[in-house]
């Protein structure tokens, strides 16, 4: 249970700078075209302005677009990581005779599962206090 939960740390802690990562390339992608839009109105002539305006706002909404799309894949990637993290966990422990686990995505009989490991967490430290008061 206890390399179980590890695993499942660290593939959370990866997951989480995997999109913290994506969250950072996006922010600078946004100031890079922040900049070059400033620029170029900059060097623009009057009477071109409101075009150039409006052929900025267009990109911007596009690159606001593509940014929703890859962080909406990005999140969907995670949501099944974390599903197949738990599918492998049901079946270690089923493997390992733990009674009441076994691969499901009912919601309910996950809940009994996630409350059996905690029991067993909690049967655990009991039974390491013991343990080291006995030593």
């Amino acid at each position: 249970v206890q390399g179980l939960l590890e695993i499942q740390h660290l593939t959370e802690k990866n997951l989480y700078s995997q999109r913290l990562k994506l969250h950072s390339e996006h922010r600078g992608l946004k100031q890079e075209l922040f900049h070059r839009h400033k620029e170029a109105q900059q060097c623009c002539r009057p009477h071109n302005l409101p075009l150039l305006r409006a052929a900025q706002q267009r990109e911007m909404e596009a690159v606001e677009q593509r940014i929703r799309e890859e962080q909406r894949m990005m999140d969907e990637k995670i949501v099944l990581e974390l599903d197949q993290k738990v599918i492998d966990q049901q079946s270690t422990l089923e493997k390992a005779g733990v009674s009441g686990f076994y691969i499901t995505t009912n919601p309910q009989e996950l809940t009994l599962q996630m409350n059996l490991l905690e029991l067993i967490r909690k049967l655990q430290q009991k039974e390491s206090e013991s343990e080291k008061a006995f030593s």
